[in-house]
């Protein structure tokens, strides 16, 4: 789940949606309990100009001091997840999203200890806590998603959501125009898939959701002040444990001399030609089962002298609909490139899963094999097919 390499727009986006209710709870609980917003960092900035012109050295360092603590927060996601990237870790984001979840601990306990605040040090430890654990939500669901969406201030939801609208009805007017009126209904049919459309659903939803937060975190603070921050810091716990209770699958490049499925590994290693790639789908837990991996991400990496590439599934590969889909997308791009895909150690449910949505039919079911020898004949079979044939000329006979 907090994989950046698991997800397809529709993952992305119910994590952005889920996580956009812990950025107002929180703000909104920092407001009531401090009298300040913690998340808003154009607001901080403005008040830090603000009272800079004024001459109030002191309010103004205090709004700094907010800036720096979002940006320390991001600053800390950054290297969490950079570190954990260069360990080859599976799951780059469980550390921000846990260290998150404790740093909104330690505010419970301290608006519990220590009491609201609105001046001295208890008011800078209070929202110093609140806006670092902002910093670092923002920061992880940008790196995410792909600095598609973020969760924790809406000022660029909105502009998104003007832009794209636009956009949205220009796309409509240009189709009426080409179309009959009896054809509208049709046509409302055809947007709802359309990538503006799911952008705009996307933006409303993150905003609803920060809304609802707001509202929440209003409701539960004002009745249950002491255990307010328990919902969010649940939620945000209960990720981890998904995330740590199914796994999800990375892809490497196969060790043709030591993987322990190949019987033949010496002769596989010289006779394998130089257009044939073998990779392994693998799970950090070997035994537990876990969600299959970004296919697309994957087909960024492989090399383009690569040909054919064979893929090895484990059985415990889990394929869901976002998998699936993913995998539809990556067979398109390789076919569009002229390379082929192989899938090797396909089970029976893993293939209905396949061929529900139509990638079975839409590899060729010769290219789900059974085993990995199998799949390697293939491959290098396929490749002798891609390979260009050499043009003959006509010999020239005299009359």
């Amino acid at each position: 789940m907090l994989s950046a390499r698991a997800y397809s727009f529709r993952q992305k986006s119910r994590l952005a949606i889920s996580l956009s209710w812990v950025g107002g709870y929180t703000n909104v609980i920092a407001l009531l309990a401090v009298g300040t917003v913690v998340s808003h960092v154009t607001g901080s900035a403005t008040q830090f100009g603000r009272w800079i012109g004024a001459g109030d050295v002191k309010t103004a360092l205090f709004f700094g001091y907010l800036i720096s603590t979002f940006t320390f927060g991001a600053v800390l996601s950054g290297c969490m997840t950079e570190s954990a990237k260069r360990r080859g870790w599976r799951s780059k984001y469980v550390l921000p999203i846990s260290l998150e979840a404790l740093l909104l601990a330690l505010l419970s306990v301290h608006l519990n200890f220590r009491g609201p605040a609105r001046s001295g040090l208890v008011l800078y430890e209070a929202t110093g806590l609140a806006s670092l654990a902002m910093g670092l939500q923002n920061a992880t669901i940008t790196k995410i998603s792909g600095a598609v969406v973020r969760t924790t201030h809406l000022t660029g939801i909105f502009t998104d959501f003007g832009l794209e609208t636009v956009q949205y009805l220009y796309w409509w007017g240009d189709r009426l125009a080409k179309q009959r009126t009896e054809r509208a209904g049709r046509l409302l049919r055809i947007s709802r898939r359309h990538p503006t459309a799911l952008r705009l659903l996307l933006l409303l939803s993150i905003a609803g959701s920060f809304g609802l937060g707001t509202v929440a975190g209003s409701i539960i603070y004002a009745r249950w002040a002491s255990v307010a921050l328990v919902p969010p810091i649940a939620f945000l716990l209960w990720m981890v444990y998904v995330d740590w209770r199914k796994p999800i699958a990375d892809i490497r490049e196969l060790d043709l001399l030591n993987d322990p499925e190949l019987r033949l590994q010496g002769i596989i290693s010289k006779l394998l030609p130089a257009g044939v790639v073998l990779y392994r789908a693998s799970c950090i837990r070997g035994k537990a089962a876990h969600r299959a991996p970004n296919f697309q991400l994957w087909i960024d990496r492989v090399p383009e002298h690569c040909h054919v590439l064979v893929l090895a599934i484990s059985p415990l590969t889990r394929f869901d609909a976002n998998a699936v889909m993913d995998l539809e997308a990556a067979v398109g791009r390789l076919h569009h490139d002229g390379r082929k895909l192989i899938l090797s150690g396909i089970t029976t449910h893993q293939f209905k899963a396949l061929d529900a949505l139509g990638v079975a039919r839409m590899m060729d079911v010769n290219n789900l094999c059974p085993d990995l020898e199998f799949a390697i004949a293939r491959a290098v079979v396929m490749l002798e097919d891609l390979r260009p044939r050499p043009k003959v000329r006509p010999q020239f006979v005299p009359a």
